[in-house]
């Protein structure tokens, strides 16, 4: 089935809706990404609809009525508004023409592939592609309207880069040259608007081969300064790239592993986080900046071995600031410093002798929580990230092969601790130690929980006794 065809179907009882309520003399088209999308045979459930003749956002609240939708307003002073289906997955967003004409507005945005439109009318739709957008998709290459569009919202720069790692395109030599010239123009976006973009970017399934051309172009560096300190940090033994590199690496060996990990590990990860943010994003940014921290902690012993000591917690006091600048939410920063300052963890218990407790497992699993499994990732495209002339393949298969067990460990804790019988209540601990409530009453439940799963506990007696062995100041 031709696109032509294909876009004429999907939306035949859509554009049947509009032009029952649009006024005779109004012009609307279905414009950008859903015809890219569609060409490309990428599911996408939003629609952008210009509305020429009428005011857009009254256009949207009759539309919203009609359908039995919701109205978001969404910028009053553009005159634009979105229509959430009843469906909840579907939405329309209706903005009015920028310019006199459907192609004055095409001319005004970002790239071709998006400066498409279509109008329907006979039983069929119309293409409108004055700037052969169609082609560029066909030729996988990102091309502006016109160049200064760019600097109309520098934050198309980034955006340029957001598509490259979504759709693995190239971005045009034209683009990269006035990227080169002009990237300090990303400093006047909000901050806010720079953040959506880039989290974007990290979803796209090709976003490390677009990191390594930000670096190259210095774009990676306007946005995370701190990141350039990496760059004097060379090879070792241990490592076989620059630490720059290594930390781009690890991003593509996230990419490489997902789709190998078991199925509810890649389910988990690309879950939602928060407000259409899938988790797998902020996975990759956390491993972009894992050791962010060795810079500042970095000596070169008389052996010529590199340490990095306690680079994770320094790493964390670096981050967070980055982060905060960067409009990350509270809960987003939470998490990313978690798998910085734990990133190593599910390595040291790792050994070939096998001498790790049980026990010691359990530990790590209580203190990283749901979040065991993302850990555990990073910590694998970390492994595969350095491979320096004192890492044989040996090490690395055995470094994995124990990762790969701790994963599924973790999933038969977590399916057993469903089911894990409560032999004490906090109000137990209350009376056998004679305290008040506090922090402590949790510390104790979670370690008789612990030893349960570990085997050492199984009856109320031995919860009672393995309480009254412990006093208030037990951690």
């Amino acid at each position: 089935m031709s696109y032509k065809k294909k876009l004429f179907e999907e939306n035949k009882e859509i554009i049947d809706i509009l032009n029952g309520v649009k006024n005779p003399d109004t012009q609307i088209f279905l414009v950008g990404g859903y015809i890219r999308d569609l060409i490309l045979e990428k599911f996408c459930t939003d629609r952008d609809f210009v509305v020429l003749g009428e005011n857009a956002v009254n256009f949207a609240k009759k539309v919203a009525e009609k359908v039995d939708g919701y109205f978001v307003l969404l910028d009053d002073k553009n005159d634009i508004a979105r229509v959430v289906m009843p469906d909840k997955i579907n939405y329309l967003d209706f903005a009015a023409c920028v310019g006199s004409s459907i192609e004055e507005d095409l001319a005004r945005r970002d790239f071709t592939i998006n400066s498409i439109a279509c109008s329907f009318s006979d039983n069929e739709a119309q293409i409108i592609d004055i700037f052969d957008g169609i082609d560029g998709i066909k030729n996988k290459i990102i091309k502006t309207c016109n160049i200064n569009n760019l600097k109309d919202d520098p934050l198309r720069i980034l955006r340029a880069f957001r598509f490259a790692a979504g759709l693995d395109f190239k971005i045009d030599d034209k683009i990269h040259a006035f990227i080169k010239e002009n990237k300090e123009l990303l400093n006047k976006p909000a901050k806010e608007r720079v953040n959506v973009e880039l989290v974007k970017l990290f979803e796209g399934k090709y976003c490390s081969k677009i990191l390594a051309q930000m670096k190259n172009n210095g774009l990676l560096y306007l946005i995370l300064p701190e990141l350039e300190k990496q760059e004097k940090v060379p090879p070792n033994l241990h490592h076989h790239l620059k630490l720059i590199d290594h930390s781009i690496e690890t991003v593509r060996q996230i990419e490489l592993l997902e789709n190998t990990l078991p199925d509810w590990v890649q389910e988990e990860l690309n879950s939602e986080f928060v407000n259409g943010i899938k988790k797998i994003a902020l996975l990759k940014f956390s491993a972009l900046i894992h050791d962010i921290g060795k810079p500042q902690t970095w000596i070169i012993e008389e052996d010529g071995r590199h340490r990095f000591i306690k680079h994770e917690e320094i790493g964390v006091e670096i981050a967070t600031p980055i982060l905060k600048k960067l409009k990350f939410s509270n809960n987003a920063i939470k998490y990313i410093t978690k798998l910085i300052k734990h990133h190593i963890y599910p390595s040291q218990l790792i050994r070939p002798d096998d001498e790790v407790s049980q026990k010691a497992i359990m530990r790590m699993f209580r203190r990283l929580e749901d979040d065991t499994p993302d850990v555990i990732v990073i910590a694998m495209a970390d492994r595969l990230s350095a491979k320096g002339s004192e890492i044989t393949d040996q090490i690395v298969q055995a470094n994995l092969d124990g990762l790969i067990e701790l994963l599924e460990k973790y999933k038969t804790a977590k399916e057993t601790i469903k089911n894990l019988p409560k032999l004490i209540s906090g109000n137990d601990v209350m009376e056998i130690l004679q305290i008040q409530p506090s922090p402590t009453i949790g510390v104790i439940l979670k370690q008789i929980e612990e030893a349960q799963l570990a085997g050492e506990i199984t009856t109320v007696e031995q919860a009672k006794e393995f309480v009254e062995k412990h006093t208030e100041k037990t951690k």
